[in-house]
């Protein structure tokens, strides 16, 4: 069994481990890199929205967050990076796999209060889509870029981002036999769209979730 993760190493020695006790191969490439940009903090701004554990990072690269301001995020893995960096988020989405019902969670914790996102240059926003446009700023704070390499055919591919998946396609395609898992419901509907059935959405886009449904695949084998 190969499986292929579009995540860099350093990121995923969690699955490296699982996949070695289970005797697999595993194929883990970040298809993107970052570059940081510059970004001011609206003066109006009462609540700041981070998306992604780069947007904490980027942002604390080249700010501090303004006294008394209000912060959030996507989901836990975002939430630990923020703590890491001693930032208790007052709000933390449900299921990060599903941006649209962690937008609406959030629009009734934020009430009428004016919120920043930053972001990356190719987020689809889909949380900040759910705030009034008097509601909000949204700024890129650092860009994605597409990094194409050559992945030998696996038969899991695991794709944790849209971008990660345009990457892939310039110089790859899916075999016809393998299997797909998306990591939350906007990698999905990206695969999708590009005609590429989907074979599990990772609902809480967590790495336990992953590892539950892959000793079941395991164990059904």
């Amino acid at each position: 069994m190969k499986v292929f993760i579009s995540k860099a190493n350093d990121d995923c020695q969690w699955l490296h481990s699982f996949c070695k006790e289970k005797k697999w191969s595993l194929v883990s490439e970040s298809l993107i890199e970052f570059s940081a940009i510059d970004f001011k903090v609206p003066k109006q701004a009462e609540v700041i929205f981070f998306s992604s554990k780069n947007g904490v990072r980027y942002f604390l690269e080249e700010s501090k967050l303004p006294a008394g301001i209000q912060t959030a995020c996507i989901g836990r893995e975002t939430a630990k990076i923020m703590k890491k960096n001693g930032i208790i988020p007052d709000f933390i989405g449900e299921n990060s796999g599903d941006p649209v019902s962690v937008g609406k969670e959030f629009l009734a914790f934020v009430g009428e209060k004016n919120v920043f996102f930053p972001t990356s240059n190719q987020t689809l926003h889909t949380v900040a889509n759910q705030l009034p446009e008097n509601q909000k700023t949204v700024a890129s704070i650092y860009e994605t870029n597409s990094v194409s390499k050559k992945i030998d055919a696996c038969d899991w591919y695991i794709f944790s981002s849209p971008s990660n998946v345009k990457s892939y396609l310039l110089e790859n395609k899916i075999p016809g036999k393998a299997k797909v898992i998306a990591w939350g419901n906007v990698t999905a509907h990206f695969l999708f769209d590009h005609t590429i059935s989907v074979e599990y959405i990772l609902e809480t886009s967590q790495k336990e979730e992953l590892i539950d449904y892959l000793t079941q695949q395991f164990s059904t084998k």
